[in-house]
């Protein structure tokens, strides 16, 4: 989707305005009946024309009047928008907006938002008929908050034909926010200069996403552009904003300048809020400055500002990951002393710090206890113990989380399948780690490169050359740079084999890739070509001299 128009055009209303033309009988009669079918019973539409006139049915006026005569009832009207959508073709030209039907915001607000975008786009390209400006932007803001900025652009390009276009404030608001959210926040820092030519002052949190996707990026310049257009256009950077620099500058290792933005908040007379305090010492945990981290803690209670779950979950974070579980549990039994409960987040993160250190069973009793409790299990809770498992050898363990992960309804992801596919392959099980990867195909997931090397890795240790060579082969034409160890097995593979043609092959393209040879796959290559045909000698020698 290209980024919204820079430059709008105010579209002439006169013909919204106009009187209505008298509706002939026969189509109200003919919207009568095709509203009383779709009413009378679900999926009805597609029986809409033995009960009326082909021309009757798609005349404008007879499509308007079976809307007015279904909303606001939800499945029957989206339905015969679905319906028309797959009958008429898309006008070559917008028609003249129309009169607003009564009911078609609300209708379109109680729409996922993929179906609101959806009916829309059928109202406007067909009808001439848009929701009003604030429900534009209330369908916007459910699109964001449903992370499909796509769906922002649709909504906003369907609504160009419309007289309130190019809206207001808000709509601005909600293109930033959608342009920050589909990594393009340079059109979105465009659309906020644009507006803040025409007096609109920026939205804080279309400023506030912009920021945090340039510091995402570490494109600092540019975060500093978009402070300099809040403060020249007479507003005050809030909180949120420097949380998101901060926040940004300790993901990109600048921990020294992030302090440092954060005392000049302190300078400039800012409250220093709870979340602000938290965002910091999180950064501090994470860059595993921990006694700075205790000492911004104790600042933050001195001044009265009492820590939230965030902050007990950044030391919680630190301890576990470093293994220090009765610190870890120190912090948690005071976070729980508060009153917090236990959440999702924080046994994520006990467990996430027991796998690493290799303390799957314990893992795992957190991962039951959750169960018992009514804790919600995530994605990534089931992820961490697979890997967990994984890493301990204990694959058919692993395989029986992946298969609850399943059962449980939840969308596995490559996180989930790589570790099975490493194992798998590892203990020689390469077909069902095949089976596992084209899966991940099949659901639209693109598997990490080195999951292709632990296949070829795989067929290598179960000896099967020609399924080595083939996935070789695949990988090249796909453009994937195979691991050097990679090369190395399998030549030491076709050396053993007396495939001297094909590991000779496989050197020369492994040298052209810019890799070395292995110690042990130069003793075994060079074993077998020295004790082999003359020809070989000289082929190696080529392909040492040209690479």
């Amino acid at each position: 989707m290209s980024p919204p128009p820079r430059r709008f055009v105010r579209h002439n209303s006169s013909s919204a305005d106009a009187d209505p033309v008298p509706v002939p009988a026969a189509v109200t009669d003919a919207a009568s009946r095709a509203a009383a079918a779709l009413l009378r019973a679900p999926r009805y539409e597609s029986r809409l024309l033995s009960l009326v006139p082909r021309a009757l049915l798609f005349d404008p006026s007879c499509i308007r009047l079976t809307l007015s005569r279904l909303l606001p009832s939800q499945a029957p009207s989206l339905s015969f928008l679905l319906f028309l959508s797959s009958h008429l073709p898309v006008p070559e030209e917008a028609p003249a907006p129309s009169p607003q039907l009564p009911g078609i915001d609300g209708f379109l607000l109680r729409l996922p938002p993929p179906l609101a975008a959806d009916a829309a786009a059928v109202l406007a390209s067909h009808l001439g008929i848009h929701p009003s400006l604030p429900a534009l932007n209330a369908a916007s803001r459910a699109a964001l908050r449903a992370a499909r900025p796509d769906l922002v652009f649709r909504l906003f390009s369907t609504f160009s034909s419309s007289p309130a276009f190019p809206g207001d404030a808000a709509t601005v608001a909600c293109l930033v926010r959608a342009c920050a959210a589909d990594h393009r926040p340079l059109d979105g820092l465009r659309l906020l200069r644009d507006a803040a030519r025409r007096g609109s002052p920026p939205s804080p949190h279309a400023a506030a996403d912009l920021v945090a996707a340039f510091a995402a990026v570490g494109n600092f310049a540019k975060v500093s552009e978009t402070l300099h257009l809040i403060i020249s256009a007479g507003c005050t950077p809030d909180t949120l904003i420097y949380q998101c620099i901060i926040r940004g500058l300790y993901a990109r290792g600048f921990g020294d300048e992030a302090l440092r933005v954060f005392n000049e908040m302190k300078l400039r007379g800012y409250a220093i809020d709870a979340a602000t305090y938290s965002t910091v010492i999180n950064g501090l945990c994470k860059t595993g400055r921990i006694a700075d981290a205790r000492q911004m803690w104790d600042e933050m209670v001195c001044k009265g500002t009492e820590p939230n779950e965030y902050t007990y979950c950044s030391f919680l974070h630190y301890y576990c990951k470093a293994g220090d579980f009765g610190m870890a549990y120190k912090v948690y039994d005071e976070m729980l002393g508060k009153g917090f409960k236990e959440s999702t987040v924080s046994c994520n993160i006990i467990i996430t710090g027991f796998c690493a250190n290799g303390m799957v069973e314990e893992a795992a009793r957190v991962f039951e206890g959750m169960v018992t409790k009514g804790i919600e299990h995530t994605v990534v809770t089931y992820n961490t113990l697979i890997q967990g498992l994984c890493k301990a050898g204990r694959l058919a363990e692993a395989i029986g989380m992946y298969q609850r992960l399943l059962s449980s309804g939840l969308e596995p992801n490559v996180r989930t399948f790589t570790p099975l596919i490493d194992s798998m392959c590892e203990e020689g099980q390469v077909d069902d780690a095949v089976e596992l990867l084209r899966l991940m195909q099949t659901m639209g997931l693109e598997p990490l490169v080195r999951s292709n090397d632990s296949v070829i890795n795989g067929f290598c240790k179960v000896r099967r050359v020609d399924d080595s060579m083939a996935w070789l082969a695949r990988m090249l034409k796909d453009n994937l740079k195979p691991q050097e160890h990679t090369f190395n097995s399998l030549l030491e593979l076709l050396s053993n084999s007396e495939r001297m043609d094909d590991a000779l092959l496989v050197l020369s393209t492994m040298f052209k890739t810019g890799y070395g040879l292995g110690s042990l796959a130069c003793t075994i290559l060079i074993d077998k070509l020295c004790t082999g045909s003359v020809s070989y000698s000289d082929k190696l020698e080529n392909i040492v001299v040209s690479s």
